[in-house]
């Protein structure tokens, strides 16, 4: 990378964009105006331009003309090793003449810091075809990293839980999970109230029940490849699937079976813990939708800024655009895929 990116600085000019936009706002301000990090390049891989996001994105602001690729102060692969900024996304784009995408990469800011963002690089064609440059959008994603670690330090720990209860050789009563013990012809020996209140019956309701009283005939067959395991010495860790309460509503839970041996090491039951995952599924369900969300608002701004520019191109080439009469219209490789 030629040059060294300086220390973000309300003191640094910005690059005038030579356009007028209908006499209204120029390209350079409705650019400045987008929340996305966005920046541009000559064909070389020169930075020309980039707005106030992209500078606190990267916490530094590059030398227009003179730094490369990209105008972070480090970059690195989301794994940590260093990412060389001839090698970068921009770098690929410009290289091979088409938009690179589902890349990530984090950039290492001057005092150390590190933000994960995915790159939507895409080169820029005259009308002739001729590569004049390159538009990149940096999505800031530390937030989705965080509810990605939050969630998976919830599932180690909801893990060890699990693990230390089926290490357990008895069947505690006061556990908030449902415990139940049943025979290995399915019928149940023993319910706690972690059970009553999972599934709505009291215990006395079901000892000496089948436990396929809570089973939705869909799901049956499950039962039997349970008892199957059981009787070979086998377990089955954290089975995610559906049972039925006593009202009919259906629950979604995390099933763990193990099998009970008696003092001379035979097996003659099964004890099931399960754990009402409800809550769990809603969370994963509004993750999932505020990334479709993020990747709505991505596609939204890209547009946007792509149009802009193509816009800017075109104005400049008349009298009144500051590019001069040589300036070529911009256009886009083509859909993107």
């Amino acid at each position: 990378m030629n040059g060294t990116p300086k220390a973000a600085s309300p003191a640094t000019p910005w690059p005038a964009l030579p356009v007028v936009l209908a006499g209204e706002r120029t390209a350079q301000e409705i650019l400045q105006a987008l929340p996305a990090a966005i920046y541009t390049t000559d064909a070389e891989g020169r930075i020309t331009f980039y707005n106030e996001a992209a500078a606190a994105l990267w916490g530094c602001r590059p030398e227009l003309g003179k730094n490369e690729f990209c105008g972070s102060w480090k970059l690195y692969w989301p794994d940590g090793t260093p990412l060389p900024h001839d090698q970068c996304p921009m770098a690929l784009a410009l290289k091979q003449g088409r938009a690179i995408r589902g890349m990530e990469a984090v950039a290492e800011r001057p005092d150390g810091t590190r933000v994960p963002f995915i790159p939507y690089p895409t080169p820029l064609f005259d009308a002739e075809g001729r590569l004049i440059g390159a538009m990149n959008m940096l999505v800031d994603i530390t937030d989705r990293h965080r509810a990605e670690q939050q969630l998976l330090g919830e599932a180690e720990e909801r893990a060890r839980g699990e693990q230390a209860a089926q290490r357990l050789a008895a069947i505690v009563e006061s556990s908030e999970d449902a415990i139940v013990a049943k025979d290995l012809d399915g019928v149940i020996m023993s319910w706690n109230r972690g059970a009553e209140r999972l599934f709505g019956y009291a215990a006395e309701e079901v000892v000496g029940q089948p436990i396929t009283i809570v089973i939705p005939p869909d799901r049956l067959d499950e039962e039997t490849q349970i008892l199957a395991r059981i009787r070979r010495g086998e377990g089955v860790q954290q089975l995610e699937t559906i049972r039925r309460r006593k009202d009919g509503s259906q629950v979604e839970i995390s099933l763990t079976v193990s099998p009970v041996r008696n003092r001379t090491g035979e097996i003659v039951g099964a004890s099931k813990i399960a754990r009402d995952i409800t809550e769990r599924k809603r969370a994963q369900e509004r993750q999932a939708l505020l990334l479709r969300e993020m990747s709505h608002r991505v596609n939204n701004l890209f547009a946007l800024a792509g149009a802009v520019i193509t816009l800017s191109a075109r104005t400049a080439r008349t009298p009144e655009g500051a590019g001069g009469a040589g300036a070529q219209p911009v256009r886009h490789p083509g859909p993107r895929a």
